[in-house]
């Protein structure tokens, strides 16, 4: 039995993520996963950025939908599945993302600053 406690596994993890230490952070998210109930908040959001980091897209805008469902507003989700959209040319669809977070979170400068990002001309 791995008994290594979970706050050293998720430090861990982000410090290969970090200096992009594919395996390493691969190793430390699949004790993770053995650890955590499926669906776990910080489990379904160390995957998302995994998955985004490694160019897998789809499975990163499922995990991060999946926290915006959890935590409308939340500033890390609403702001890379916006990027997704965006790398995939969909504005709209970032700036209607990014604009539900606001109106959840409107005090979040991190997110204002994303949305202005995708204002169209004219328009704050």
């Amino acid at each position: 039995m791995d008994d290594t406690p979970v706050e050293l596994r998720f430090a861990r993890f982000v410090a290969a993520m970090r200096v992009n230490d594919v395996a390493g952070a691969d190793v430390e998210l699949a004790a993770l996963r053995k650890r955590l109930p499926e669906g776990a908040l910080g489990l379904v959001r160390a995957q998302a950025w995994f998955d985004l980091r490694n160019g897998r897209e789809d499975a990163a805008l499922a995990g991060y939908q999946t926290i915006l469902d959890r935590l409308p507003g939340d500033e890390e989700a609403a702001i890379n599945v916006a990027s997704v959209h965006s790398h995939r040319q969909q504005g709209e669809q970032a700036r209607g993302v990014l604009a539900a977070a606001v109106r959840v979170n409107p005090d979040s400068v991190a997110l204002r600053n994303a949305l202005n990002q995708f204002a169209p001309a004219g328009r704050p």
